[in-house]
């Protein structure tokens, strides 16, 4: 039914429900890193990530990585077609990346006083945090195939968060049912496109030494790989399709 109603947003409602998301993320990405840059551990500081994810999913806005899975079981379950399946990811997927780019640029400005002064504290870390995330270039066709395999990990797991949420009909219950699976897929370090839509490019604000393309070809086209394949094949091809009821 969630995939029903995404199915009938109109082009403008997509694109800025799905701007709008990317800036929550990253305001808990923020969060984080401070938290790290003082000292705390980045599985403790994951702990306290799925605050944006919470923000995000009472507000209603659109993420496309749960996008993967909620759509995908729509369209198994034969309530969308293909062609509502494929709007929904392109307008979300391009929402969510203007407005990642756009808050980078947000958050830089701000920080640095348009530029004036030497990126520091979080914005240094989220720079050697953006180098981390192209490094998978160092190992070649073993590194493309290690940025996939970090979004699988991930997806299979984040995007089961609005499916743990309807577990609960209460607030707080669909709080802690969600934070399980954000906080360990961040305290693991494993890759989420959207996120890194915000990550890589405030790194690359902050001077990281990362191109536009290390930033496409080492992450973020084989995370989005990863993150699809994480989610239809393991939520919607596998565990949508062994519990959906018979006809």
């Amino acid at each position: 039914e969630d995939a029903v109603k995404k199915d009938q947003f109109s082009v403008f409602q997509i694109l800025t429900r799905g701007f709008l998301c990317t800036p929550f993320l990253a305001y808990a990405v923020l969060l984080s890193v401070t938290l790290v840059t003082a000292g705390w551990s980045l599985a403790a500081a994951g702990l306290i990530f799925p605050v944006g994810f919470v923000m995000m999913l009472f507000l209603g806005l659109e993420m496309v990585t749960g996008g993967f899975s909620i759509m995908s079981i729509g369209l198994f379950a034969g309530r969308i077609n293909m062609s509502g399946l494929l709007r929904n990811w392109s307008w979300t997927f391009i929402g969510n990346l203007l407005g990642g780019v756009f808050f980078a640029y947000l958050v830089w400005f701000s920080l640095t006083k348009g530029g004036m002064t030497e990126p520091a504290g979080v914005l240094a870390t989220v720079a050697k945090i953006a180098e981390k995330k192209v490094s998978y270039a160092n190992f070649g066709s073993m590194g493309l195939l290690s940025a996939i395999g970090m979004g699988i990990l991930c997806n299979w797991l984040v995007s089961l968060g609005p499916i743990f949420a309807k577990a609960s009909r209460s607030v707080p219950g669909k709080i802690m049912l969600l934070w399980l699976p954000i906080a360990t897929f961040f305290s693991l370090g494993f890759e989420h496109a959207v996120v890194n839509m915000f990550v890589i490019p405030l790194g690359m604000l902050a001077g990281a030494d990362v191109t536009v393309a290390d930033w496409w070809m080492w992450n973020q086209i084989p995370v989005t790989i990863g993150n699809i394949l994480g989610a239809v094949l393991f939520n919607a091809a596998l565990w949508y399709t062994t519990h959906k009821p018979k006809v």
